[in-house]
């Protein structure tokens, strides 16, 4: 049986897609609150990802309701989209750890 978490990321993933072709993302993760109220997605993309997550956060409010018919949940979480920053963090932590074996 799939989380609330897994469902919530499948169904934006699609209704994502299909809003928004055109844009190369990832919805990389999902973290819906215990009491259903709020839902954080974090969002990476190749290019243009502030723009997007904005474009996101633009359209929440219908994807909610989307979410409502798609979901059966007691109650279904505002969302809140995120820039997913994991590869930015990681190239840094690599380019600390070259210098550090280099010295």
């Amino acid at each position: 049986m799939k989380t609330v978490d897994e469902l919530v990321l499948q169904e934006l993933s699609r209704e994502l897609r299909l809003r928004f072709p055109e844009d190369l993302f990832s919805l990389t993760q999902t973290h819906v609150s215990k009491d259903l109220a709020n839902a954080k997605i974090w969002v990476s993309a190749t290019q243009n990802s502030t723009e997007l997550v904005k474009k996101f956060n633009h359209v929440a409010s219908d994807l909610r309701h989307i979410l409502s018919k798609k979901i059966v949940a007691r109650r279904v979480p505002r969302l809140h989209f995120v820039l997913d920053e994991t590869e930015e963090k990681a190239a840094i932590i690599d380019q600390l750890l070259s210098s550090i074996n280099t010295k």
